[in-house]
């Protein structure tokens, strides 16, 4: 392994267990789940994005 990759690795692992220890405290709040409210919007939003990707290389003669 190359300087980089261990120097990666241990900076992650560093990252890995401080935000461990931060979701250990007693206090730590858990975000809540997505609701299917939520999973829509997600939906339309990325259907209404691959539209407009769609379109514009279409107008554009662009593939």
């Amino acid at each position: 392994m190359s300087t980089e990759e261990m120097d990666f690795e241990a900076e992650l692992e560093a990252e890995v267990s401080k935000r461990l220890a931060i979701m250990q405290e007693p206090g730590y709040e858990f975000p809540t789940r997505m609701k299917k409210i939520d999973w829509i919007v997600a939906g339309v939003i990325m259907v209404i994005s691959i539209a407009i990707v769609e379109f514009a290389t279409l107008s554009t003669g662009v593939m």
